[in-house]
């Protein structure tokens, strides 16, 4: 007698979408990727948001974090990942409706974010709505 394996295919829950933060035809997230990302890094942007998608509870996404200072007026938020040796940063913003909205991709090298007006993005921000990702 054979043992048989019944495998169960589902699709995963998403709880979270993601949409970029365009600013008139400029959309910093969409040219951070395309120009910025190794095929690597951008293997594992892809990934984490991915995974972040699938946890309900934002306080629960590992390598995240609501900014300090200035920024948290604005309720600006990192998502962070490793690749290529460097620690790449994606500020973003929450909305109703679990909609996280991605401002900008940067890296971060002690207290300095490239490019330097990273922090600044969420301003322009409050002007114009996100576009899904």
């Amino acid at each position: 007698m054979q043992n048989r394996i019944k495998v169960i295919l589902s699709r995963p829950i998403y709880f979270w979408s993601f949409a970029d933060y365009v600013e008139g035809a400029q959309n910093p997230i969409q040219n951070w990727y395309a120009s910025e990302l190794s095929e690597a890094a951008r293997f594992q942007f892809d990934s984490v948001l991915k995974n972040t998608a699938k946890i309900q509870n934002q306080l629960q996404w590992g390598g995240s974090k609501l900014l300090k200072g200035e920024p948290k007026k604005y309720g600006i938020w990192q998502l962070d990942f490793n690749a290529d040796g460097r620690q790449y940063r994606v500020l973003g913003v929450f909305q109703p409706g679990h909609r996280a909205v991605l401002l900008i991709g940067c890296y971060h090298k002690g207290r300095v974010y490239t490019p330097h007006n990273a922090l600044e993005t969420r301003q322009k921000a409050d002007r114009e709505e996100g576009h899904n990702h």
